[in-house]
Order: structure tokens, then C-alpha cells, then sequence
């Protein structure tokens, strides 16, 4: 990978407080819309997965393209990530090395905010960039991470912050400059300069990625709802919303490389029984053409690549699927994956998608391995789902023969 063009040193008085920020991503031009160099080529399926997983993965017989993981426990708890091997930090190393060593991109999805104190749990991060001594932690590890990430020396994605520049947004308004951090004033040697505040925020985690972890590509998440409307319930206009959603993540002033977007965080069927919103969250064929309308404004309005992330695992066509606890409905993966819906690939690939990632995100939504661990089941049909399951997979099985039949059948390439 090209290693990034941005000094090392920087006079404080050269550096914006919103704006600028450093040389292109690893191997294609800032903007410039290409594939980033050392990524697949071609549209790829990813999975979540953790390091009891990672068996699961390589015995499915897929050739999958990502496999992601979270890192998260806060920065001052006691409990972060960088606590989980010895010696500290060593646990994103490993993972590292094992996606590789297995063919699959690393991608770890750093989300450390939310967690830290003060404030532990909130997803309003205010409190903690507004806190010196949260912030002075918080750069110090994620230097550990990019420090990591150098020893690895490989592709690796870095995923930061899930949510939270949606939420900055959607609170804030569409300027990143007003919004207060404690960046130079934390004290932390590596922000001296940077300007207080979002925007310095970012540049100094793009710096340390510079300094430390060349080789690892930065996400940002483009959540489709920042600006306090949601892009499919409340049927915005996917120009203007995606527009406005650019324009707030590029004021930040750094190179990113990717942009990951997640269309749902959970399965449908969980949402409409558990959460209880009477099937809002079932898509139709418009809010799919919303949706990749959408990205591709992104994509045009910013240069950047996208990585639809943690897509639900639950599918209408095996009878595992039945609405029960692990065994969600949903119908993105079928969108997808199903035979016969090539063309959505290729559609979305047109629209800056270079991968989907499934994995099931609170407890009892569907995943795609044995997660409630009671093996094969084929309870009674629902709403036409007959296929029968022969493997023990809480999604019936889908993910691991529709995947590799897509494979098999030739990945579509990206444009």
C-alpha cells in the first residue's frame, strides 16, 4: 500500500481547524472513487466474526472477503479491548494475522466511545470529548491500535466510531467546527495544534494512523439518518440526504478511505416482535431503490467506496427462520444472495458497494452459525418459508449455500 504524503511534523499554526488533514488513502487517490488499492476487486460477502468463529468460517466453504470484529470496553475502564490478550493490544494483532492467514480482510470496528466514562453507556459522546483526561485516554488508544495495525504490516480496515458522527450530526447541525472536543487541550503529545474540536478530533486519529499504522484503511460511518430524519421511514429525498450526510463528513477535513452504512441493525422480524414496530422495518423494492439511490450520491458527492455492514442474518425461506428467539426473519440477505437476484449486486456494485457484511447484533437475532446452539431445526412453515434446513446454522443454512453458490457462480466485478 502507498504510504500517506502527510509530515510528520506539522506546525500548529498550519493546521485548519476544519479542513485539510493529511495525504489519500492507502493506494488510490483521495476522492478519486477507485477501489482502494490491496481491497478485492470484486463484490465480496463478509461475516462478524469472533475468534471461536473463525473455524465456522473457513470449514463453510465460502471464500469470504471480510471478516469483522469489534473492539470496544472504553478507553478508561479497565475493560477495553486492548486488556482482552497480553500484552496489551495484542488481541487486534492476532485477529489480524488469523483473518489473514484464512484469506479474509481484517476489518475492526473500533467503539470505544459509548463505553468510556463519564458517562459510561450513553450514546451522547458530549461528556467524554468534553472531558481532558477521557480524551487524553481515548488517543492513546487508538495509537495503541494503529501501532498494532503496523506491526501487522497487512490490509487491515479500521472502522471508527459506528453511529457517532451520525450522532454529532443529527444533534449539532452540519457543521463539525462548532462541535466541542478536547483535543490539543487533552494534553496528549501527538494532538498539540489540533484545534478543539470535531474536526480536530478526527485529524489527530488520522495522524496517528500516518505516524503509526500506514497500512490501515480508515472508515467513517455514514449513518442514513444523521441529519434527524430517517433516509427510508420518513421517505426522505435520497439526493438531499445524501448530500447533506457527505458534506458534514467531509468538513472533518481528513482523507477517509471507506465509508461504511448499515441499512437495518437488526432483523426485521425481531424488530417487529421484540421491539415491537408493528413491521416498519420490512423493505419493499423502493426502499432497496431509495437505499442505493442514496449511495451512490454518497459515493459521487465524496469519491469514497462503500461497505454495507452488519446486515441481518434472517431470511423468509428456511422454516428455521420462524420468528422465534436466534431464528429472526428478514429479507436483505435474500435480496442479495437469493438465485435469480444477481442484478441487486450488480446494481449496488454500480453504486460505490464494494461488500456486504452479515452479522446479527443483540442477542437472539439471527446469526449464521449455531448461536443457540440447538442444531438443525425445521419447526413448522410461516408465511411460505418450506425450505428445510440440514445444517445446524440459526439462519437455516442460507448464508453458507446462497454465498457460495454467488461465488461459484463468478463474483460480480466492480466497476
Amino acid at each position: 500500500m502507498m504510504k500517506r504524503a502527510w509530515a510528520l511534523v506539522v506546525a500548529a499554526a498550519l493546521i485548519p481547524a476544519c479542513g485539510g488533514g493529511g495525504g489519500g488513502g492507502g493506494g488510490a487517490p483521495a476522492g478519486s472513487g477507485a477501489v482502494p488499492a490491496g481491497l478485492p476487486t470484486h463484490f465480496s460477502v463478509g461475516l462478524t466474526s469472533n475468534p471461536t468463529d473463525l473455524a465456522w468460517m473457513t470449514g463453510s466453504g465460502v471464500p469470504w472477503g471480510y471478516r469483522y470484529q469489534y473492539l470496544s470496553g472504553g478507553v478508561n475502564t479497565g475493560s477495553g479491548w486492548s486488556t482482552w490478550n497480553s500484552p496489551a493490544g495484542d488481541f487486534a494483532r492476532l485477529y489480524m494475522v488469523a483473518s489473514q492467514g484464512a484469506g479474509y480482510v481484517p476489518v475492526l470496528d473500533y467503539y470505544q466511545i459509548v463505553q468510556s466514562t463519564p458517562n459510561a453507556g450513553s450514546e451522547n459522546p458530549d461528556p467524554k470529548l468534553q472531558n481532558g483526561a477521557t480524551m487524553n485516554a481515548y488517543f492513546a488508544d487508538f495509537k495503541l491500535l494503529m501501532q498494532k495495525a503496523g506491526q501487522f504490516g497487512g490490509t487491515v480496515i479500521v472502522h471508527i466510531e459506528p453511529d457517532f458522527w451520525g450522532f454529532c450530526e443529527s444533534v449539532h447541525g452540519s457543521d463539525p467546527s462548532v462541535i466541542s472536543v478536547q483535543v490539543a487541550s487533552s494534553g496528549f503529545a501527538e494532538a498539540a495544534g489540533y484545534a478543539n474540536n470535531l474536526c480536530g478530533f478526527a485529524q489527530v486519529l488520522f495522524h496517528l494512523r500516518d505516524l503509526y499504522g500506514p497500512n490501515a484503511f480508515l472508515a467513517l460511518h455514514a449513518s442514513h439518518w444523521a441529519t434527524g430524519a430517517d433516509l427510508i421511514a420518513n421517505h426522505v429525498d435520497p439526493v438531499v440526504q445524501a448530500n447533506a450526510i457527505a458534506g458534514f463528513l467531509g468538513a472533518l477535513g481528513v482523507p477517509f478511505d471507506l465509508l461504511f452504512h448499515d441499512p437495518t441493525d437488526r432483523d426485521a422480524g425481531f424488530k417487529q416482535y421484540v421491539d415491537g414496530d408493528g413491521g416498519a422495518s420490512w423493505w419493499n423494492a423502493s426502499d432497496f431503490a431509495r437505499y442505493r439511490a442514496y449511495l451512490a450520491q454518497v459515493w459521487s458527492a465524496t469519491g469514497r467506496r462503500a461497505i454495507l455492514w452488519e446486515l441481518p442474518c434472517g431470511n423468509t425461506l428456511y422454516r428455521t427462520c420462524n420468528n422465534s428467539t436466534g431464528h429472526y426473519q428478514d429479507n436483505r440477505a435474500e435480496f442479495f444472495l437469493q438465485a435469480g437476484n444477481g442484478t441487486n449486486v450488480a446494481d449496488f456494485a454500480n453504486a460505490g458497494v464494494i461488500a456486504i457484511l452479515f452479522g446479527g447484533t443483540d442477542a437472539g437475532t439471527t446469526h449464521h452459525t449455531d448461536s443457540q446452539s440447538d442444531g438443525v431445526t425445521n419447526p413448522a412453515a410461516i408465511n411460505g418459508n418450506t425450505a428445510a434446513a440440514t445444517v445446524p446454522d440459526d439462519d437455516g443454512g442460507f448464508l453458507r449455500s446462497a454465498a457460495a453458490a454467488y461465488y461459484a457462480a463468478g463474483a460480480v466485478a466492480l466497476p
